[in-house]
């Protein structure tokens, strides 16, 4: 680890849409306070993953490593939020997470990163949702998939003899 002591800007990777978007923020909020950057990779278990994963989401979200922020890659083997609060401990860290915005009732059945975050972080967390245009991609394939649950069950009615469900 570096010998910096002072506050970092504290970034969850994972590569999703909402993942990249924590990460464009968070890297225009260190340049912004002048901080290093420390880009945080949580993994279950051995050997699953290394600092590619990283790299690939640095190269996703700017081609690269951006320029004007000292980055840091670091590997923790825990669960992504522990790993997240654990390492945002000093004073005037932040931490930038993205989210899916599942909701309420999802993210408690799905353990929510973000949601652990809030909970458990000592700092200032700042979650970044996800652009529009991919929330809007996951509704409509909702409905496609609705649509589908909806005709399978007409057309297996119909074979049957039985009434379809109407709703």
């Amino acid at each position: 680890m570096d010998g910096y002591l002072g506050p970092r800007v504290i970034v969850g990777v994972d590569g999703s849409v909402p993942g990249l978007a924590a990460l464009r923020f968070a890297v225009a909020e260190a340049r912004r306070r002048g901080l290093p950057l420390h880009a945080v990779r949580a993994q279950a278990h051995v050997g699953v993953g290394d600092y590619r994963e990283i790299d690939l989401a640095f190269a996703e979200a700017f081609g690269g490593l951006p320029e004007g922020v000292e980055v840091h890659r670091e590997l923790m083997l825990c669960p992504a939020g522990t790993a997240l609060t654990a390492r945002a401990s000093r004073p005037g860290d932040v931490l930038v997470v993205g989210t899916r915005g599942r909701g309420w009732w999802r993210s408690l059945l799905t353990g929510s990163v973000s949601r652990a975050c809030l909970r458990s972080a000592r700092c200032p967390v700042l979650i970044v949702p996800g652009p529009e245009l991919s929330r809007a991609a996951r509704s409509r394939r909702r409905r496609r998939a609705t649509w589908r649950v909806l005709e399978d069950h007409a057309q297996s009615a119909q074979l049957t003899g039985t009434q379809p469900w109407t709703g």
